[in-house]
């Protein structure tokens, strides 16, 4: 099977970090980030339907596509931290509960966990999608950056838009999602839940439940970041990779 394009760079310490990007993403979005770790080895991937493995979106892929496109990779790397940002994080958390032995730590910035009680039946984002599904793929794209970025991402073309909100659909409509794909209770992979002091109260509540519930998690915030604190905020959230491996203080 075809595997997601993937991107490595090579850090002067013993380290790696394997990112993990969310919706409406690619792996891009974390070289920042990396430039704030110089002594980790740090490798991302586009995910199935985005970025330069956006041919790879048929036939549609499925969180358990992306869960063994990551499984793949960590076994390839001297034990990670998976770094995952929103969908990504769902994914990582997934992966480091089924391959435990793959994955040194989790940082999992904002998951969504909608088969949890805290999760609002319809979360702002997912509404807004069934919303915009009568004016088409590219609206939908569109109001999504709106909503996230506070305005729409500029130099897109409609087609480019189009492609992109048919991934965002196919991603965010996936039934799987609904349905527990780890259980936080019997994790033994150390996580780093994480959210930003601006984000969506649902997001934040869901990063504070779930170190609650992990045996060995925790949670860290990035003042004055919203949801995409990766991209506003990639000095804060490189910490939070360091933090992830680092011995609990006192």
């Amino acid at each position: 099977m075809t595997r997601p394009v993937r991107h490595t760079r090579k850090g002067t310490g013993p380290d790696t970090v394997l990112f993990v990007h969310g919706t409406m993403d690619h792996s891009g979005s974390f070289r920042r980030i990396a430039d704030h770790l110089p002594g980790w080895s740090a490798v991302g991937y586009d995910r199935r339907g985005w970025g330069a493995s956006r041919a790879l979106a048929s036939p549609r892929p499925v969180l358990t596509d992306h869960v063994d496109d990551l499984a793949t990779a960590a076994s390839t790397l001297p034990r990670p931290v998976v770094a995952g940002h929103s969908y990504g994080a769902l994914v990582a958390l997934t992966a480091a509960s089924r391959h435990p032995e793959l994955v040194k730590a989790v940082v999992a910035f904002e998951p969504p966990l909608p088969w949890l009680p805290w999760w609002p039946a319809t979360a702002p984002w997912e509404q807004l999608i069934d919303d915009t599904a009568e004016e088409g793929p590219a609206a939908t794209a569109r109001a999504l950056q709106e909503a996230v970025l506070g305005h729409p991402a500029a130099g897109q073309s409609d087609e480019e838009l189009a492609a992109l909100g048919t991934a965002l659909i196919h991603e965010m409509t996936d039934p799987t999602i609904g349905l527990p794909s780890f259980d936080p209770l019997t994790m033994t992979t150390p996580v780093l839940a994480a959210s930003g002091t601006r984000s969506l109260p649902h997001h934040q509540e869901s990063a504070l439940h779930l170190c609650d519930l992990i045996p060995d998690g925790r949670h860290e915030h990035i003042d004055g970041a919203g949801h995409i604190a990766h991209l506003t905020h990639p000095r804060h959230f490189a910490a939070l990779i360091e933090q992830a491996i680092a011995p609990p203080s006192g």
